[in-house]
């Protein structure tokens, strides 16, 4: 994968990007586990989890679309995808909220130039101010902690 194409694939849904990355595993899917793996779905249930799960279903739309694609419908999926972030950070307990705070705003930068664009995830590839915040290593620790605290809460 070349330097150009991978903003494209962060496109807009970092912060869901981020919260899906710590659901969906748990320790006892993991080869380093001795606790035998379940067949049901047993996961906590909590408004958060619940909103992490919401933001992640309004992301959907952007898996698989590549660099110079069009995001169909981008109004619509813009504001599922703000409205879902927007209740996951609400929800964020205070102690990291701050982080998701700072994913949410580049979230929103991305969501703003895509919308501009009419959906073309060039736009944001393109952007030099995006790809520098996303290599910042502040935001890289809050994207860590984020990532840390959804798997430890919601899985």
């Amino acid at each position: 994968m070349t330097a150009v194409r991978r903003p494209g694939l962060l496109v807009p849904a970092v912060l869901a990007l981020l919260l899906v990355a710590g659901c969906g595993s748990s320790l006892a899917t993991q080869p380093s586990s001795f606790r035998p793996v379940t067949t049901t779905q047993n996961r906590p249930s909590s408004p958060f989890c619940d909103a992490v799960e919401a933001s992640r279903t309004a992301t959907q739309p952007f898996s698989g679309v590549g660099i110079g694609r069009s995001i169909s419908d981008v109004g619509e999926v813009t504001a599922n995808v703000r409205r879902a972030n927007q209740q996951v950070t609400s929800l964020a307990p205070q102690e990291i909220r701050a982080d998701f705070e700072r994913v949410d705003q580049l979230v929103e930068r991305q969501l703003a130039l895509l919308e501009a664009n009419g959906g073309d995830t060039l736009a944001v590839a393109r952007d030099p101010g995006i790809a520098q915040e996303r290599t910042d290593p502040e935001y890289q620790a809050a994207a860590q902690r984020i990532r840390d605290y959804v798997r430890s809460t919601c899985t």
